[in-house]
């Protein structure tokens, strides 16, 4: 995660943060798959929290690795047991988080299957496991992996899987 809070979590610019029904996928956009530097910042006001919200669109197909909760949920625990108090959610403030988390729109897929090529994958592109499931999907699902993380970009640019991955701030 970078960049501190731009706002309180309850509220976020002048858009509440609840999280929206999935919608329909329109017909000119592949699926999209979220990965957790995006969906946190749905719920937790940073840099590029205003880009991620793009990707809650009505219309928009998302997509993640059911493992998406859990490390969800490592990064929220990890915000509210920082020593920094620019980046500190207090406990009430993480609960919150937590549970817009639990109901976000995005479709979840067993990653079980998705293990042998996000081995592959993570073995080529030199991300770990976790970042390769991600982009497992996205490959299986025909979409593309959108992220927030500008390592993980890098590595997938460098490889032949480029046209897979976009960064947040690439408009949907």
């Amino acid at each position: 995660m970078s960049g501190g809070p731009a706002g309180s979590l309850a509220q976020v610019g002048s858009e509440p943060l609840a999280a929206p029904m999935v919608g329909t996928s329109a017909a000119t956009r592949p699926p999209y798959v979220i990965d957790t530097s995006v969906a946190v910042k749905w719920y937790i006001p940073e840099a590029h929290s205003a880009e991620a919200r793009r990707y809650m669109d009505k219309a928009i197909d998302r997509h993640a690795p059911d493992y998406l909760p859990a490390e969800s949920a490592s990064v929220v625990l990890k915000r509210v047991r920082t020593r920094d108090e620019a980046l500190r959610l207090t406990a009430d403030e993480g609960n919150m988080v937590m549970a817009a988390l639990q109901t976000a729109p995005v479709q979840l897929h067993a990653s079980v299957p998705l293990i042998a090529l996000a081995f592959a994958l993570a073995a080529e592109v030199g991300t770990s496991l976790y970042d390769g499931l991600f982009l497992a999907l996205a490959i299986q699902l025909g979409g593309q992996l959108v992220t927030a993380d500008q390592k993980l970009l890098a590595k997938d640019q460098a490889s032949p899987h480029a046209p897979h991955v976009r960064w947040i701030e690439v408009a949907p």
